[in-house]
C-alpha cells in the first residue's frame, strides 16, 4: 500500500473496536477520505493525536479496492479551540460545518478552493463576537452549498426568472419551494405544492449573505431563532436536490436556546 501525506481536518469519527476507529477527513490533495486509525483510541498509542478543529498533517496508507487505508502519522500544524464568550455557539456551528462537509462532499475528489474556505471558516469561527455568529454560520452555509452546485434562486423567481423586487413588497410572506429550487412568484404558484413561507427581510438575508464573504458575514446581527428558521429552510431544500437523509443533529439544541442570549 502506498503511503501518501497531507493536509486535512476531521470531520467525523466513528468508533468500531475498543481501540480502533475510523476518521472521515476534509483533506487538500483528496478531498473526503475515510481511514482507519488503529490503535488510535488507546492511552498507549505512540501516534500524535486526532485533534477536532484542527489543521493536521497526516501520513496514511492508501485503501485497497477493497479497504480502507490507514492513518500512519498525524501531526497538528494549526488548533482552534473555540473557546471564549459563547463557546457553545461555536462549538455547535463547527460541528454542524463539519456535518455539512461530511453529508455533502463526495468522497474522493478534491476541493481545494473549499478546503481553503473551511479553514478561514473555523479561524473567523473563533474570533467573531458571538453575536455575529449566526449570519457567519449561514454563510458557510449558503457558500458552500453554491460551490458544490446547490444554489437556492432568493434574487429571482425559480420558474419564471421575475425579479424577486418586482412581486415581493414589505409585509409580503414569498413562498419558497424547495423542490423548485427558491422563490416562486404568485403567478408560477400551484395549489397543493409545498412552499415554506418567508418574510422579505428574511428573503434579503439570505440574499445578502449567499453573496458575502466571511468578512462581511460578521458585520450581520442575525439571531439564533432567525437562523434556526433559514437553516431548516435551506435543509429543506437540499432533501429535494440532494439525497439528505438527516438533518444537522449538531444544531438540534439551538431550537432549545434559540430565545436566550447565548
Amino acid at each position: 500500500m502506498p503511503l501518501e501525506k497531507s493536509e486535512a481536518v476531521i470531520l467525523k469519527m466513528f468508533n468500531w473496536s475498543e481501540s480502533s476507529r475510523t476518521a472521515v477527513f476534509f483533506t487538500r490533495e483528496f478531498g473526503k477520505l475515510p481511514l482507519i486509525d488503529k490503535g488510535g483510541r488507546s492511552i498507549k498509542s505512540k501516534r500524535g493525536r486526532l485533534l477536532r478543529f484542527a489543521r493536521l498533517e497526516i501520513t496514511f496508507y492508501t485503501a485497497r479496492k477493497d479497504s480502507s487505508g490507514y492513518i500512519s502519522d498525524v501531526e497538528a500544524l494549526k488548533s482552534w479551540s473555540l473557546e471564549g464568550d459563547g463557546s457553545l455557539g461555536r462549538l455547535a456551528y463547527g460541528s454542524a460545518a463539519c456535518e455539512l462537509l461530511y453529508l455533502l462532499l463526495p468522497e474522493g475528489e478534491p476541493q481545494g478552493a473549499l478546503y481553503n474556505y473551511f479553514l478561514t471558516f473555523l479561524g473567523h469561527l473563533q474570533d467573531t463576537d458571538k453575536k455575529y455568529l449566526p449570519s457567519l454560520f449561514l454563510t458557510f452555509l449558503l457558500r458552500t452549498m453554491s460551490q458544490l452546485g446547490y444554489h437556492p434562486s432568493l434574487a429571482y423567481c425559480a420558474r419564471c426568472n421575475k425579479e424577486a423586487d418586482k412581486f415581493l413588497n414589505p409585509g409580503d410572506t414569498a413562498q419558497f419551494s424547495p423542490k423548485r429550487g427558491g422563490i416562486v412568484c404568485p403567478a408560477c404558484q400551484k395549489p397543493g405544492e409545498y412552499y415554506i413561507g418567508l418574510s422579505v427581510d428574511q428573503v434579503k438575508t439570505l440574499t445578502v449573505l449567499q453573496r458575502a464573504s466571511l468578512d462581511e458575514a460578521v458585520t450581520v446581527p442575525l439571531g439564533y431563532a432567525a437562523t434556526v428558521e433559514l437553516v431548516e429552510a435551506m435543509g429543506n431544500f437540499l432533501k429535494f436536490h440532494y439525497v439528505l437523509v438527516t438533518d444537522l443533529k449538531s444544531l438540534e439544541f439551538l431550537e432549545k436556546l434559540k430565545n436566550t442570549p447565548l
